[in-house]
């Protein structure tokens, strides 16, 4: 029974029979979404586009529970199992989770508990979430914390100048020894105080590696400024393959995909003209909006991005669980 009284839906596990009713229930979020974000892509508030979405979750082996009331699909939950750098873990993308907007929230709330009992017993302490803005509140509600920040930007159209300006230009691979002081500077940021993210060793090695596929990619613009006779901060753009457009990242639109600043150039304005011009290029090449995404706990990234134009849709969320509840000392309660 709820605190009015009023009973619960009653929770069953989710079987592939239940994908069409949570792609109507995932369509008629997304409708709800772009309600508030415009620039989220209209192909995801159709039933078609839902449905495919969640038969390559379950094909991919998203499994979960699914709340009913009356007979009727009330909400779902789906989880991915994974290991390796983020633990023993479970992931939930933004396709895997929505409910019926006469249900609320309190749904998914309900869903996770019926969940994450197994997990735990699993030995998946990390748990991962890929929320709409919309439905923040309900997941900081269940221990979640704020990781990563999905966000848009409405690109900027009209006339501009049609050259970059004075010490900013396209890279070439050539470049890469003088990128090196600064390819390794995004993941030195997550490793610091206060992000304290983990990034082990092969995270490292590739840097070289993939700077240098960015700059020989004919649809990349791998845009630098330059300084006193060296790089002060590069920024790339990258159009979104159609495969790895999504709910929160629109087909047809262009991804900042990395950018970063030498410390000797930080607060000298030169991030700031790079991504004027970077954001210039991209709406005369036609591209309409600007997908990218940061740690919430980098202080630089979530001043700067923020004041650039981009506005959070979505948010990654993580809930670390205490490693002490699967050990011999940990006794449930009744």
């Amino acid at each position: 029974m709820s605190a009015t009284g009023s009973p619960g839906p009653a929770v069953e596990p989710f079987g592939p029979e239940r994908l069409e009713a949570a792609a109507e229930l995932l369509a008629a979020r997304h409708r709800r979404d772009r309600g508030h974000e415009p620039a989220l892509d209209e192909h995801h508030t159709t039933h078609a586009a839902c449905l495919a979405l969640l038969r390559q979750a379950w094909e991919d082996g998203a499994r979960g529970a699914v709340a009913l009331r009356g007979g009727a699909v009330a909400g779902y939950l789906l989880a991915r199992t994974g290991e390796g750098q983020r633990g023993r873990h479970c992931w939930t993308r933004p396709e895997d989770a929505a409910y019926a907007p006469d249900e609320g929230p309190v749904v998914l709330q309900r869903l996770y508990t019926e969940l994450s009992g197994p997990w735990v017993e699993d030995g998946r302490l990390h748990h991962y979430t890929v929320t709409p803005a919309a439905d923040l509140s309900c997941w900081l509600g269940l221990g979640f914390a704020h990781e990563q920040v999905h966000a848009l930007l409405t690109v900027p159209g009209g006339a501009g100048e049609d050259r970059p300006p004075s010490g900013v230009r396209r890279a070439v691979p050539s470049d890469i020894d003088a990128l090196e002081p600064l390819v390794g500077l995004i993941n030195a940021a997550h490793a610091a105080p206060p992000v304290f993210a983990f990034t082990d060793q092969p995270m490292w090695d590739i840097l070289r590696s993939g700077h240098l596929e960015l700059l020989s990619d004919p649809e990349v613009a791998y845009w630098i400024a330059e300084g006193s006779g060296a790089v002060d901060a590069f920024l790339v753009m990258r159009p979104v393959p159609v495969e790895e457009s999504s709910l929160v990242k629109p087909r047809g639109s262009v991804e900042l995909l990395l950018a970063s600043t030498a410390p000797h150039a930080r607060r000298s304005g030169a991030a700031t003209r790079l991504t004027r011009w970077a954001l210039a290029d991209a709406a005369r090449r036609g591209f309409t909006v600007c997908a990218s995404d940061w740690r919430a706990a980098n202080p630089l990234s979530s001043v700067f991005w923020p004041r650039r134009g981009f506005r959070p849709a979505a948010y990654r969320l993580h809930r670390i669980l205490d490693p002490r509840l699967t050990g011999p000392e940990h006794v449930p309660g009744p």
